[in-house]
C-alpha cells in the first residue's frame, strides 16, 4: 500500500478527497491528515508518508513551504498540489519544487484522481527498482568484503586448509596466488585520542579511507588483499613482486614510507608497522601473522623506527623479564634525589630506561616500572600539580602511551612539574604530622582515614604518610589505634559506660573488633581490663 497524507485546512476538502475513490482498491491507504503544513510535519516525524496531497494556500505553513521542509527528511516522498484558478503561478512554483501534479479544487473529477494516482505509483515504482539495484550492487559489493575479511580471519585463526582457501579463494575473487607471499599489520597510533574525533558512521568512514588510500599507494600490479581488523588495525597481505633489482624489504619500505606520508597528508594519522618473513603460500599466513604481531611488540622499544621486520628478532635478547627492574636502594636514591632536586633523579630514570631496552624486559615489565616511578615521584611532594590538559590522571595518561619513549618523557615531565608545583606553593605549614596528629586527636571518633586527613590538609597523602612515619615514630594507623584505645581505657573506668558504648564513642561501631583490637593493645579484654 502507499501511504498517502491530506494536507488541508478546509474540512469539507479533506472530505471530499477521502470519500471520492476507494482508495484501498486502488493501492492507496490514507495513512493521516493534517490542516496545515506544520501540522504534517509533525505527522510526518512519526508516520512517513509516500504521497502529500497539499492545499498551496495554508495558514500556519502553506504548501510550498512543506514541500521544501518535508522534501529535506523525506526524499522519496511525492506531493501532488491542490490549487484553485487563480494560483496557478503557485502550481508552476510547486511543480519545480518537483511535485508531480496539481489538481484544480473546483474541477477535481474522480478519473482526474486516479490518473494523477496512477502516475504518482509509477514514479515511485520506479524510484524503488533504481533504489533498489542500486542497494543490490552496494549490500553485494559489502557481502563480498565480508565474506573475503571472514576467510582471511579464518585463516588465520587456523580454521581453514590450504586446499579449501585456494577453492573459496578463487569463488571470491581474492587477488593472491599461492606461492611466495609476506604480511605487514599496520597499527593506528594513539588511536583512542584519533577516536575521540569519530562516532559511528564516521569511524566507518575512516576505515574505508584508510583502506582506499592503501589501495591507491600500492602499485596495481601488485597481488594482495588488505583486511580491516578494526577501526586501528589492518594487515596487508602481498605476494613478492616480480624482481626488479631491488630487495623486497626496501621495496616494502619504500612502500610503507609512501603510504605512511599519504596517512598522514589526508588523515592525519600515524601508524606502526610490523612485517613478518616471507612464507612459502596461504598455509603459512598463520605464522606470518604471529610474526608481524611480535614484531609491532618490539616497537615498543623502539626510539626512532616505527616499521619493524621480524627478522631483527634474531639479533635481539629475548623478552621474557617480568620482574620489578629496580632494587630497594635504587629506589631510595630515586626518591632523594627527586625530593632535593638535581640531576641525579633524571640520571636514574636514564639508566632505567636503558635496563629494560637492552635487557630483556617486557613490555608489562615497563609499564610497571614507570607506574612506581610515578607513585615515588608523587610521595616526594605535599601536593600534586594538575598535570595533562584533557583532565586525565598521570597514570591514565601512562596507560595511552605506547613506547618506551612515551612512559620516559612522561615521566621525566610529572617530575619536573611536580618540582615546579612545589617550589610555588608559599606559607607551608612548618609540620604536616603535627596537623594530623591534632586531627585525629580531635576527630578520632569518626570515619577518619589517611585520605581524609590528608584532604583537610591539602596534602598528598603518600607524603603525609612517610613524614607522619618519619616525625611520629608511628605509621598513622597504628598512631590512630593508640588515641583510640586510650581514650577506651579512659571511659572504661566510668562503670555506668556499656562496653559497646565506649567502642561506638572511640569509633569502632563493631563491638566485637573493638575487644579484639583492645585485646591484642593491651593483653585483656575491656571486660577484663574494667575488673
Amino acid at each position: 500500500m502507499i501511504r498517502v497524507m491530506i494536507v488541508d485546512d478546509e474540512l469539507l476538502m479533506r472530505i471530499g478527497l477521502k470519500s471520492m475513490i476507494d482508495w484501498e482498491a486502488h493501492g492507496f491507504q490514507i495513512a493521516g491528515e493534517a490542516a496545515n503544513g506544520k501540522e504534517a510535519l509533525e505527522l510526518a516525524a512519526g508516520q512517513p508518508p509516500d504521497l502529500v496531497i497539499a492545499d498551496i494556500k495554508m495558514p500556519v505553513m502553506d504548501g510550498l513551504e512543506l514541500i521544501r521542509q518535508l522534501s529535506k527528511s523525506h526524499r522519496a516522498c511525492q506531493f501532488v498540489i491542490l490549487s484553485c484558478l487563480d494560483e496557478f503561478q503557485f502550481a508552476q512554483e510547486a511543480l519545480r519544487l518537483g511535485a508531480v501534479d496539481y489538481l484544480i479544487k473546483s474541477d477535481i473529477k474522480q478519473q482526474d484522481l486516479l490518473n494523477v494516482l496512477e502516475a504518482v505509483r509509477a514514479k515511485i515504482e520506479q524510484a524503488s527498482r533504481r533504489e533498489d539495484g542500486s542497494v543490490f550492487r552496494e549490500r553485494m559489493k559489502e557481502s563480498i568484503g565480508y565474506l573475503k575479511e571472514s576467510l582471511f580471519k579464518e585463516l588465520l585463526s587456523g580454521f581453514l586448509d590450504e586446499e579449501e582457501i585456494v577453492r573459496r579463494g578463487e569463488t571470491l575473487g581474492i587477488g593472491l596466488a599461492q606461492g611466495p607471499m609476506a604480511l605487514a599489520k599496520l597499527k593506528v597510533d594513539r588511536f583512542d585520542d584519533i577516536r575521540r574525533k569519530y562516532v559511528e558512521p564516521d569511524e566507518k568512514l575512516l576505515r574505508y579511507a584508510v583502506v582506499n588510500i592503501m589501495e591507491e599507494v600500492i602499485p596495481r600490479k601488485w597481488r594482495k588483499e588488505i583486511v580491516t581488523l578494526n577501526s586501528a588495525e589492518y594487515l596487508l597481505i602481498a605476494n613478492l613482486p616480480e624482481p626488479d633489482g631491488e630487495p623486497f624489504r626496501e621495496t616494502l619500505d619504500r612502500l610503507f614510507g609512501k603510504i605512511a606520508a599519504a596517512m598522514k597528508d589526508f588523515l592525519n594519522i600515524t601508524f606502526s608497522i610490523g612485517v613478518s618473513r616471507t612464507v612459502p603460500g596461504f598455509a603459512g599466513l598463520k605464522a606470518a601473522c604471529r610474526e608481524a604481531d611480535a614484531a609491532l611488540r618490539n616497537l615498543f622499544f623502539e626510539a626512532e623506527t616505527r616499521i619493524f621486520h621480524y627478522e631483527e628478532e634474531a639479533g635481539r635478547i629475548e623478552r621474557a623479564l617480568d620482574r620489578y627492574p629496580w632494587t630497594r636502594e635504587e629506589e631510595r636514591e630515586f626518591r632523594h634525589a627527586a625530593e632535593y632536586g638535581g640531576d641525579e633523579a633524571v640520571a636514574l630514570l636514564e639508566r632505567l630506561k636503558h635496563r629494560l631496552r637492552h635487557e630483556g624486559y617486557t613490555e608489562q615489565a615497563a609499564r610497571k616500572a614507570y607506574f612506581r616511578v610515578l607513585s615515588l615521584a608523587a610521595s616526594c611532594f605535599p601536593s600534586i600539580p594538575e598535570f595533562g590538559a584533557d583532565g586525565r590522571t598521570p597514570y591514565e595518561q601512562l596507560l595511552k602511551e605506547e613506547n618506551l619513549e612515551g612512559l620516559h618523557r612522561l615521566a621525566l615531565l610529572f617530575l619536573d612539574e611536580c618540582r615546579r608545583h612545589s617550589r610555588s606553593i608559599e606559607d607551608l605549614p612548618k609540620s604536616y604530622a603535627e596537623q594530623a596528629s591534632a586531627i585525629l586527636e580531635a576527630l578520632y571518633a569518626e570515619d577518619v582515614s589517611l585520605q581524609s586527613v590528608a584532604d583537610r590538609i591539602n596534602v598528598n597523602p603518600s607524603y603525609l604518610s612517610r613524614v607522619f612515619k618519619q616525625e611520629t615514630g608511628e605509621n598513622f594507623v597504628s598512631y590512630l589505634t593508640r588515641i583510640r584505645i586510650e581514650k577506651a581505657r579512659q571511659m572504661l573506668r566510668n562503670r555506668n559506660v556499656k562496653v559497646y558504648e565506649v567502642a561506638s564513642r572511640v569509633g569502632y561501631p563493631n563491638t566485637a573488633y573493638f575487644t579484639k583490637i583492645f585485646k591484642k593493645t593491651t593483653g585483656v579484654t575491656p571486660e577484663e581490663y574494667r575488673g
